[in-house]
Parts: structure tokens; C-alpha cells; sequence
């Protein structure tokens, strides 16, 4: 009888110690990866703020200014850039319009010149 109690506590014991060696194996990875990720989230908050600071240097008001300058005088728009009011669509004002008006399904009177399409590889 003693030797069967003995032998009892012993295989518990044992049990226990495997299971809180495997549990503490998993706390340490755990530890692990929350180490990396807070590395991983120290490097991405530093990269905003460099991204930050890098768009706060090229939207200064003169660098802006000057690119405005620089290409709006030298490049003449083309026939495609260019339009006229007529051609954007309208807001309905009245009911009575809509017996008169290309109606889409949204409720806008819809152009009636047709916008041009640039087909793959012309230039």
C-alpha cells in the first residue's frame, strides 16, 4: 500500500513538474514576442514621425509656390485638360426639369457631349 502512494505522488509530482516546465517555456515566448512587437511598434511610430516631418518639408509654402511657378508657365495644357461648364453635370433645381434632361440614376442632368477617350498606345 505504501509503495502504490509512493509511487502515486511520485508520477504526480513528476506531472506537475513537466507541466510547469512546459508552461513556463510558453510564457517566455509570450514575453518574447511582446518584446518584438514593442520593438516593432517603437520603429513604426519613428518612421511617422520621419514621414511626418518629410511631408511637413516638401509642403513648405515657398518649395510649393516655386513647382506651381515652374510648371504651370512652361507646360501648355492640351485639348484633353481643357473643358467647359456645359459639359459637367448639373444639379436638378425643379421636378419640371426632368422631362427635358439625360437623367441619370442619381438625379444629375448628364452631359451631352460625349468626353473624349484616348485609346491604349496613341500618344
Amino acid at each position: 500500500m505504501m509503495r502504490r502512494s509512493m509511487t502515486l505522488w511520485l508520477l504526480l509530482a513528476t506531472c506537475a513538474g513537466i507541466t510547469l516546465f512546459l508552461i513556463k517555456h510558453e510564457v517566455q515566448d509570450r514575453e518574447d514576442r511582446l518584446n518584438a512587437l514593442h520593438q516593432e511598434i517603437l520603429a513604426d511610430q519613428e518612421a511617422i514621425q520621419v514621414l511626418n516631418a518629410e511631408w511637413s518639408y516638401l509642403n513648405r509654402p515657398d518649395r510649393l509656390e516655386h513647382l506651381i511657378r515652374e510648371f504651370s508657365e512652361h507646360h501648355i495644357a492640351n485639348r484633353l485638360q481643357l473643358t467647359s461648364l456645359d459639359m459637367l453635370p448639373q444639379l436638378l433645381s425643379e421636378p419640371g426639369e426632368l422631362s427635358d434632361a439625360n437623367i441619370g440614376g442619381n438625379g444629375i442632368i448628364l452631359p451631352m457631349i460625349r468626353p473624349i477617350s484616348i485609346k491604349a498606345g496613341a500618344q
